[in-house]
Formats: structure tokens, C-alpha cells, sequence
């Protein structure tokens, strides 16, 4: 089975199930690193690094490494989501307080609802989500999203509900979104009417 590994160092608990279930997975399959490459798009070093518990790997790496093993994809997928969501926290230096959508005041607030949904989602690709807008006759421009995603601007109230659409909120719950969107945007609307016919919308 080859060298021994290292042992998991990680703030991130998520990351550390998530490296410790890749390993229990290569190892009750009884193979190494270079047979499972062989069954498997990735190199053995790839697949080494996506269960060393050091970074967050690839989505379809994980995917190819349980396939490769003969595990449970859904399982898989469960825990590198989970792992994702927590590093995209850890990384900012902080853990964000996520208001539930129903209780959005602003934008800010509605920035980390959606970001939270995303990266609950797994955070599909640009080109994903809007082939899920397109089906459904919605879109959501990659350019459009990767503005949001890095707060660049404010989402109008169409964008956002297509967003919770692709991001697989039911369609009984999508108005939520929408009324979120209302609340965020009255106070803006209540300074525009004070400061007068300025040309803000």
C-alpha cells in the first residue's frame, strides 16, 4: 500500500473528514496511489494531495477518487461541499454570521445569504448555473456573477431570484428571495427621494 501518510493538520474540521473519508475510501478498495491513477483522469500525485488534508481539492477530482475507489459519490460530494464552504470562512479571517433570508435587512446581509447558498450548492461553475438559468428561460451572465461574487455591485431583484432558482432554492420558497431583495433596496430608495431628482435609481 506504499509509505506510510501523513497525519491530517487542518484548522478546517471539514477538510480534515473530508481527507480522512478519501483515505478510508482508497484503503478498505486495498489499492495505491498509482493504481488508482490508472483508473482515474488524475495523476497518483493529485490523488495524493486531495487526501493530504492541506487545501480543499477540485470537486471532480474528489468525484474520479471515490468512483476510482468504488465509494459513495453522493457522500463524497457531501463532504467536499462542506469542506469548500468552510475554507471560503476560514480564509476570510473570519466567521460570518449568515442571517436566514427571511430576515435580510440590506444588501450585505443579502450578499452573504446568496454567497452561503452558493457555496452550500458546491459552488458550481459560472457556465453551470447559467445553463440552469437557460432552462428554466432565466439568465445569469458569468460577467454579471463573478461582479456580484466578488461584491463589485448590487444584484437587481430578477438576478437574485434566478439565482435561487439555479441554486436549487424550491419554487415555493424563491419569493423569499425576492422580498429579501425589497427590504435591502427600501433604504436606498427612502435617501433618493430625499436627496431629490439627482438621477439615482
Amino acid at each position: 500500500m506504499g509509505r506510510r501518510e501523513n497525519p491530517i493538520d487542518t484548522p478546517n474540521t471539514s477538510l480534515a473528514l473530508l481527507a480522512s473519508w478519501l483515505r478510508t475510501a482508497r484503503r478498505e478498495a486495498g489499492i495505491t496511489y498509482t493504481r488508482l491513477a490508472q483508473r482515474t483522469p488524475f495523476s497518483a500525485a493529485t490523488l495524493a494531495r486531495a487526501a493530504s488534508g492541506q487545501s480543499v481539492p477540485k470537486l471532480e477530482v474528489v468525484v474520479a477518487f471515490a468512483e476510482g475507489c468504488g465509494g459513495d459519490v453522493t457522500t463524497a460530494e457531501y463532504f467536499w461541499a462542506r469542506a469548500f464552504r468552510d475554507r471560503v470562512q476560514l480564509s476570510d479571517g473570519r466567521r460570518t454570521r449568515i442571517v436566514h433570508i427571511s430576515f435580510v435587512r440590506d444588501f450585505s446581509e443579502l450578499h452573504e445569504a446568496m454567497l452561503d447558498l452558493y457555496r452550500r450548492e458546491g459552488a458550481p461553475s459560472y457556465r453551470e448555473l447559467d445553463d440552469r438559468a437557460r432552462s428554466r428561460g432565466e439568465r445569469i451572465p458569468r460577467s454579471t456573477l463573478g461582479r456580484f461574487l466578488n461584491r463589485v455591485n448590487v444584484p437587481s431583484r430578477g438576478f437574485v431570484i434566478a439565482f435561487a432558482r439555479a441554486c436549487g432554492v424550491p419554487d415555493g420558497e424563491v419569493e423569499m428571495w425576492g422580498h429579501a431583495w425589497d427590504r435591502a433596496k427600501l433604504p436606498r430608495r427612502a435617501r433618493t427621494r430625499i436627496i431629490g431628482a439627482d438621477g439615482l435609481r
